[in-house]
């Protein structure tokens, strides 16, 4: 489901197969979070131009795995992000607490 690839020297993760983080995927989709960020010295930048839905376990999800980088002096960054998942992300005031990578 994460599929990961090198992108300027940083590993940049998309979730394939779906367009939605919610509670059906939220659970194999924390363990390759952790996973990939373990393998990657806590570094990466998740593409969310596919994810159309996300809902208060995705947000988890997201939230877990910063809190992981950070705790390891790494990076998490989110890329991408479909209007409609922003708009949520700011209505939580989540666009405060997540960091934004641009090309």
């Amino acid at each position: 489901m994460l599929k990961t690839e090198t992108k300027n020297n940083l590993q940049v993760g998309m979730l394939e197969g779906t367009d939605r983080l919610n509670a059906s995927v939220a659970p194999l989709v924390k363990d390759e979070l952790t996973d990939v960020l373990v393998k990657n010295n806590y570094k990466l930048v998740l593409n969310l131009e596919n994810i159309r839905f996300i809902d208060s376990t995705g947000i988890g999800v997201l939230i877990s795995a910063l809190k992981t980088a950070r705790q390891n002096n790494g990076l998490f960054q989110l890329q991408n992000v479909n209007k409609d998942v922003m708009g949520l992300l700011t209505l939580m005031k989540l666009d405060k607490v997540f960091d934004f990578h641009t090309l």
